[in-house]
């Protein structure tokens, strides 16, 4: 049996209604003894008040998993009763009549239980919890008085915890496993209450974003991680979740220095008995992850060989530059380019002659474009440039001017084959040009050049 006194103080009075209800038991005892002596006359027979009260506590003696005795002076059990004597072993009729020593098996004056019985002779009410017999057990002992105040024993009860102290220890338990999971999460978590503020936030979560916990706890999490220009955005998924839609999302969100970095957002709402929903937010720094999908997308719309924009990446910027001339109220002028004789120079130079030709016929266009222009490879000896143009950029101005750059680039780096190009290039007007039509355009324009016309061509409407 191991125990431990918790509290500890001075009483003038005897525990209510328990003791009043030993008292009661006591002198019927006693009657009972004196009725079985011979008497002149028989006593007139006094109505008990207290019989409700007695049955009330009888029931629950009987019922409850609670154990109830009292000791005179000399610490004789003179009362024991309860349904809780059941779970460990015994009755009531075996302890009345032994001493406290006997039942406990100790005259250790430090041993928990005996402690407070001898301090409630001592007239202090004492408290204490005690493991016995594998039942845990609060207990509260104090002394018995007498009508002249005379100490004359003691009364004692024990209820039963050991169900509540399993239930008690593991939650407490669980409340470790929670902890430790919640700290050693691999995520940012972040409990928010009903407003939005931040109750509590794990070591990820200040490691991430830069702030201890109190820095964070009582800060509104928009405020505090959520970019300015996207402070309607975090305030519309607090929105959902408070509602009771779990979301997930991905978003820039800010770190206590100021910059911002992407993260995956999981939040969820929970609650607790009655009291207001709370929030579960976790956060995962995804900044690799996009900046290896950015990589990616420049891969997919970059061509590997020349550098330049492949046909995917020719589209979506031609169509972004193309509303741009439409609300400039300016033209397009929109160049095809083919390299001359590829499969030749391949066939007979070999394929890394070939991708030398590809590769100047890239630096050519280049230099004969403004940076703003796009340029293109669409692909096999297929090249394209679109450009806004003024009033005096003339789409054979603009052939002229590649020609001559290709005739510079033949005398600068001579090679066993001389760089060719054939161009054709479409100028027209922006508003209503569909891209397929200039590209159309461009095509027959070269075309035309193709079948020997002798100089670039261009057409313009």
């Amino acid at each position: 049996m191991k125990g431990k006194l918790t509290s500890s103080f001075a009483v003038t009075r005897p525990l209510k209604p328990v003791g009043d209800f030993l008292r009661r038991v006591l002198r019927r005892s006693n009657q009972r003894r004196a009725d079985a002596l011979p008497t002149a006359a028989p006593a007139p027979k006094r109505p008990d008040n207290g019989s409700d009260t007695e049955r009330r506590l009888n029931f629950m003696l009987e019922s409850v998993p609670v154990n109830l005795w009292s000791t005179d002076a000399r610490l004789n059990i003179t009362f024991s009763q309860g349904a809780g004597l059941n779970l460990i072993g015994t009755s009531g009729s075996d302890q009345v009549g032994m001493t406290l020593y006997e039942v406990l098996k100790s005259r250790d004056p430090g041993f928990t239980p005996l402690a407070a019985h001898l301090r409630a002779l001592q007239g202090e009410l004492v408290r204490y919890e005690v493991d016995w017999r594998g039942r845990s057990f609060e207990t509260r002992v104090e002394p018995i008085r007498s009508a002249d105040g005379h100490i004359s024993g003691t009364v004692g009860i024990a209820i039963d915890i050991t169900d509540r102290k399993t239930l008690y220890d593991a939650l407490q338990k669980q409340n470790v496993y929670f902890a430790s999971l919640f700290e050693s999460a691999p995520e940012a978590i972040a409990i928010l209450d009903e407003h939005d503020r931040i109750m509590r936030i794990n070591g990820q979560f200040g490691a991430l974003f830069g702030y201890t916990e109190d820095d964070a706890v009582g800060k509104d999490i928009n405020a505090l991680i959520v970019p300015e220009e996207l402070a309607e955005e975090g305030v519309s998924l607090c929105t959902k979740v408070a509602a009771g839609e779990g979301i997930r999302a991905e978003s820039l969100r800010r770190h206590k220095d100021g910059h911002s970095f992407w993260v995956s957002i999981s939040a969820t709402r929970f609650s607790a008995g009655d009291e207001p929903g709370k929030v579960y937010a976790m956060y995962q720094d995804i900044s690799a992850r996009k900046r290896a999908e950015d990589d990616l997308r420049a891969l997919l719309m970059v061509d590997e060989l020349t550098g330049l924009p492949n046909r995917r990446a020719f589209i979506t910027l031609s169509e972004q530059r193309l509303k741009l001339a439409v609300r400039m109220e300016r033209d397009v002028l929109m160049i095809f380019i083919d390299v001359d004789h590829l499969k030749y120079i391949n066939d007979t130079w070999g394929h890394l002659a070939g991708d030398r030709a590809l590769i100047d016929t890239a630096r050519v266009l280049t230099e004969s474009c403004r940076e703003a222009d796009i340029i293109a490879r669409l692909g096999g000896d297929e090249f394209v440039a679109l450009m806004i143009v003024d009033s005096d950029q003339t789409a054979e101005l603009v052939c002229e001017r590649i020609k001559a750059r290709v005739d510079a680039h033949n005398l600068e780096t001579p090679r066993g084959h001389p760089l060719s190009l054939s161009v054709g290039a479409t100028r027209t007007k922006s508003e209503g040009t569909m891209l397929a039509d200039l590209l159309a355009q461009a095509d027959t324009a070269l075309y035309e050049q193709k079948r020997g016309r002798g100089r670039p061509q261009a057409l313009s409407r």
